[in-house]
């Protein structure tokens, strides 16, 4: 064999050899996925959701079957069933195994445990375990509140919540106006999402405010230090930013109990 044809088959092995590995290691990675992980299609019922549009938020939660903790959680946007998912390991920072109940529900102002006109939800469902495919999800029912299983007591004591006072920097205070609703978030610093959301239709800055358990997404609780975001919001999409929007976000993270707070709208709001 010629020293060209020994070069020419040698490269050619060593590149189907690489070629071979770099997809076993895919499927492996995309096993590994659907292993830890439950898919399907949202979809509604007959007769609900005609109030849908492609930017409303659908909030995928995985609840665990024993306590009902929030275990994993994933925000759709933009929303038009029917809308493939797919939830699992990747959407939250605690091991997941074994079976978990599963609950969708849509968002229209970015409030999620507010229902509003035109917001439907699906039924907190039975047991499924990891690894599931092609389950269908229906919608089937005008948001009005979270299933009972899921409801606790407001418990905003000082010591669950965080308040004090919030005002727009001079140089942005103009672009408040009286339309706009004022959203008040606590972001979990490890998860990057948020953990609690309320939202006043109205306000005048200053504004006194005070965020706690009761406003917690999925009436789920959470504890420690956590970062706050303040913001005007013009369009009812407080995840989407448009013109004339402020923000404030704390510099550091804030504990529950805090109170007093002073807190400062100081940059456009930018997403």
């Amino acid at each position: 064999m010629s020293k060209n044809k020994l070069i020419f088959w040698s490269a050619l092995l060593c590149f189907v050899g690489l070629t071979t590995y770099a997809l076993w290691n895919e499927i492996t990675r995309n096993t590994a996925k659907l292993e830890h992980s439950i898919s399907g299609v949202i979809l509604t019922a007959p007769g609900v959701g005609g109030g849908i549009v492609k930017t409303d938020n659908a909030h995928v939660l995985l609840f665990d079957p024993v306590t009902l903790e929030l275990a994993a959680s994933r925000i759709l946007n933009p929303f038009l069933p029917p809308v493939t998912f797919s939830i699992g390991q990747s959407d939250t920072d605690r091991k997941l195994s074994g079976m978990y109940r599963m609950l969708v529900l849509t968002d229209k102002d970015g409030n999620p445990n507010r229902p509003s006109v035109g917001e439907i939800i699906g039924p907190l469902t039975q047991q499924i375990p990891l690894g599931t495919e092609g389950f269908k999800y229906y919608l089937d029912r005008p948001f009005k509140s979270f299933p009972e299983e899921l409801m606790s007591r407001e418990t905003d004591s000082p010591e669950n919540s965080i308040s004090g006072i919030v005002k727009a920097s001079p140089r942005l205070s103009n672009l408040v106006s009286p339309e706009d609703k004022l959203v008040i978030m606590l972001f979990d610093p490890e998860k990057g999402r948020p953990v609690a959301v309320k939202i006043l239709d109205n306000f005048k800055l200053p504004q006194k405010f005070s965020i706690g358990q009761s406003n917690a997404l999925g009436n789920q609780p959470f504890s420690g230090k956590l970062s706050l975001r303040i913001l005007t919001d013009k369009n009812n999409q407080p995840f989407q930013s448009v013109p004339g929007e402020i923000i404030g976000r704390s510099k550091k993270l804030i504990a529950l109990g805090a109170k007093n707070i002073e807190f400062v709208l100081d940059q456009n709001y930018v997403r």
